[in-house]
């Protein structure tokens, strides 16, 4: 019983922790990383945000003049910091 559930337990945290990595290698695609859907950072994304999401822009924080165009998305999109 005890080796039921140590393999079942074993199985479902390496299901949780590789389901949501994306390391961004594409060739093509945009530079991006996922943890979880917690955190997910866009790096060059100057598409605009869903209507769904409480969207924040870096200037609205602080002043600034370069900008990098990235984008920090938290709690799976409920929460984004745009960087543009």
């Amino acid at each position: 019983m005890c080796r039921k559930i140590l393999a079942l337990l074993s199985l479902a945290v390496s299901a949780f922790v590789f389901s949501g990595c994306d390391g961004g290698k594409a060739t093509m695609g945009s530079q991006e990383a996922n943890l979880l859907g917690f955190v997910k950072l866009e790096k060059e994304s100057y598409e605009p945000t869903s209507p769904t999401t409480f969207a924040i822009h870096s200037d609205e924080l602080y002043t600034r003049r370069n900008f990098s165009g990235d984008k920090h998305t938290f709690l799976w999109g409920l929460v984004t910091i745009k960087d543009y």
